[in-house]
């Protein structure tokens, strides 16, 4: 599969940012340490001051369980800052100080692709691994699991199909870029039925 320029810079400065850097230049009491989980009040759901968020220093990423939602370095500025994917990566490419990415003859800005097609792609291209994406889904379901937050019968059906993904994955039978869009999706039925409840 072909990444074009832009999925590239993506995967640079995911790669090159210290999230837990990142959220101390924020404010956010957070320290640099890939060893060592973290909580920390998240404030992107609204005013917080209860650690809401867990950041992952291994995976340089972070879970706001009050957001329902995981985040890493692009990911936190697009929300952070409230700009565009793009505005996003222009922004800790400054901030990293690193030089423009050179162009590839397979570079194309204009990608005939439908939205679907791209979405499958910048979810399978973001930097973070199948492994990482079933860790973060799984320790979501566990939060709500224990909260009760949704009813026995709901949990069970989305406790199914993580299971499902996981053996399709393990078996061989999906690409873990497949397993990621699945987990992807099943964490955004989990955030609709939350919504509705």
């Amino acid at each position: 599969m072909t990444i074009n320029r832009l999925k590239r810079r993506a995967l640079r400065v995911n790669e090159q940012t210290d999230l837990g850097e990142l959220l101390q230049e924020y404010g956010y009491d957070v320290l640099s340490d890939p060893h060592r989980e973290q909580q920390f009040a998240c404030d992107l759901h609204g005013p917080d001051n209860k650690p809401s968020a867990r950041f992952y220093g291994g995976t340089n990423s972070f879970h706001c369980f009050a957001c329902a939602k995981s985040r890493d370095p692009i990911e936190f500025i697009i929300d952070k800052e409230q700009v565009g994917f793009k505005k996003a990566i222009e922004i800790l490419e400054q901030r990293l100080k690193l030089p423009p990415m050179p162009w590839e003859d397979e570079d194309n800005e204009n990608d005939p692709r439908d939205e679907t097609e791209r979405e499958i792609d910048e979810i399978a291209n973001r930097g973070v691994t199948y492994e990482e994406d079933q860790t973060r889904l799984r320790h979501f379901l566990d939060s709500l699991t224990q909260e009760r937050d949704l009813d026995a019968p709901t949990l069970l059906k989305f406790w199914e199909v993580f299971d499902r993904i996981d053996y399709h994955v393990r078996e061989d039978q999906w690409t873990q870029n497949k397993g990621k869009v699945a987990l992807k999706s099943l964490h955004d039925q989990v955030i609709e039925r939350l919504k509705e409840a």
